[in-house]
């Protein structure tokens, strides 16, 4: 599928396979379907994304950004929780490949992660050799809500310029006792405390979404309150 327009799409409302998003574009989109996908943005098209994973065995993402001045902002959201007793994981391959001067991408990676969930993320970043100007950053944080998970975080980055910026950063945390307490103590019920406290990550993740369709962002987030 050709993207021409600029504009913001829902993926789960339309046909496609792999994605061209062409030049000259301000493209957002949203995707809760646990879709495979591949996309390619050209010359001069702004880019943003978010995608909401939930309970898949496999997905793979690979983005192609081989056209001068593209910029990429992906916002990833991971929630590994269902009521089962044996152990399921989401296994997770993201693939990045920047071949263009003065190219742009900055990820950004939630997970929550529910009892007896293991998350598996394996992200490869390939920035070739004699680009020019890359600026590249991806920031992950999972956050365990009960007292069992486990999240592997594979990070590769095969760098072949010498004229890049590349960053990347992982944070693991479970929400705190202390944390509840002190809600708690402010009369809040422990539920809606924990509710809270994931609601307000997910805001700090998706908050853009909001502006461009407030009636997916309050569904998302009914959703998942309604799972903690």
């Amino acid at each position: 599928m050709k993207i021409i327009k600029s504009w913001f799409y829902k993926l789960s409302e339309i046909v496609w396979e792999n994605i061209t998003i062409e030049k000259d574009l301000i493209v957002t989109f949203f995707d809760d379907s646990n879709k495979n996908c591949f996309i390619e943005i050209w010359e001069n098209s702004k880019v943003e994304m978010y995608w909401i994973l939930e309970n898949s065995n496999n997905f793979k993402l690979k983005v192609n950004q081989n056209k001068l001045n593209s910029n990429l902002k992906i916002h990833y959201l991971i929630l590994a929780n269902n009521n089962i007793i044996n152990w399921t994981k989401n296994n997770v391959k993201i693939e990045s490949i920047l071949n263009a001067d003065f190219v742009k991408s900055n990820l950004k990676i939630l997970s929550i992660v529910w009892d007896d969930w293991v998350v598996n993320l394996d992200w490869i970043i390939k920035i070739e050799e004699g680009i020019k100007k890359v600026d590249w950053n991806l920031d992950e944080e999972n956050i365990f809500l009960w007292n069992t998970g486990v999240v592997n975080w594979i990070p590769t980055l095969l760098v072949r310029s010498d004229d890049v910026k590349a960053s990347h950063a992982c944070k693991i945390e479970k929400i705190s006792d202390e944390k509840l307490f002190y809600l708690r103590a402010k009369w809040i019920w422990k539920e809606n405390a924990l509710q809270m406290m994931v609601v307000a990550k997910i805001e700090n993740l998706f908050s853009c979404l909001n502006m461009y369709s407030p009636k997916i962002y309050d569904k998302l987030i009914g959703n998942i309150l309604n799972k903690i």
